[in-house]
């Protein structure tokens, strides 16, 4: 990929409009944002830190058909809008610890449904061709419009999934098939711009390295890119089993916060275990 293209101005193509000052629930998916991590280890930092820290994931990209690039890394943090009653099967992927979000508040955060693509699409082919010619494209610095045309296809490539492919089950390991749109996906991608980090790699050497962890631990330290939460936004927290309320409810009793913020997060706790059958 030219190194022209490496970086991308997030939002540089964005103006001001007027703003809604309401917020409409959907009448079929759930108007809640949910993120799952596979152990409570993982959670307990979120709700510490009362932040989201976005990690580099891989995409397999080969139903595009871009010329030399069959997967890359892209920095987000995922969410879905699955309503309760149907989330066990989202669960059994990954993992029975998570928190739970008002939509209007991923919203207001930037977070974004993705698209998901049918690779015998007009529209993935379109894509294919413009996104090609892009990559054999020299002619960069001397047309503002083809930089920004590349950004954006760029970022239009980072909320972009098949409709149905393979990818790994988070708890059991297993490569396993998948319809992707039964995710309901919704994705916080990070604006990298002023930073030494790219919003995608493609480096054979650097993922067959098995760095790319490394270099997701190291966002953690970049200002300004974290999902930062007040405790009164959560609306569920949820978690698999009694051993792990007692766990959590020690940490939520080590926070700096008041009596009323303690009581009220505990009461937000959801013991899957006990309550799935609830649903």
């Amino acid at each position: 990929m030219p190194d022209e293209i490496k970086k991308i101005e997030m939002g540089s193509a964005t103006f001001e409009e007027n703003k809604a000052d309401s917020h409409i629930p959907s009448k079929i998916q759930a108007d809640t944002l949910f993120t799952f991590t596979s152990q409570i280890e993982y959670l307990i930092p979120y709700i510490e830190n009362a932040c989201l820290y976005p990690r580099y994931c891989d995409e397999d990209i080969e139903y595009l058909n871009i010329e030399k690039y069959k997967k890359i890394y892209i920095p987000m943090k995922c969410f879905c809008d699955i309503n309760l009653h149907r989330i066990d099967c989202h669960l059994d992927w990954y993992g029975y610890y998570g928190l739970a979000f008002p939509k209007k508040w991923g919203m207001k955060n930037g977070i974004q449904p993705i698209q998901y693509i049918n690779p015998e699409s007009n529209l993935r082919k379109d894509f294919s061709v413009v996104f090609n010619q892009i990559l054999d494209d020299d002619s960069s610095g001397t047309d503002s419009l083809g930089d920004m045309m590349k950004s954006f296809m760029l970022h239009e490539l980072m909320y972009y999934k098949p409709y149905e492919g393979k990818m790994r089950n988070r708890r059991s390991k297993m490569i396993e098939k998948k319809c992707f749109t039964d995710e309901c996906e919704w994705r916080y991608v990070p604006d990298l711009s002023n930073t030494e980090f790219q919003h995608i790699y493609y480096d054979p050497n650097i993922m067959n390295a098995g760095i790319m962890n490394d270099i997701s631990n190291s966002l953690t330290k970049v200002e300004g890119i974290a999902l930062k939460y007040d405790y009164t936004d959560l609306k569920y927290i949820i978690i698999k089993t009694t051993d792990d309320f007692v766990k959590l409810v020690s940490v939520i009793d080590r926070l700096r916060i008041d009596v009323n913020t303690r009581n009220e997060l505990i009461s937000k706790i959801i013991i899957w275990d006990k309550s799935r059958e609830d649903f």
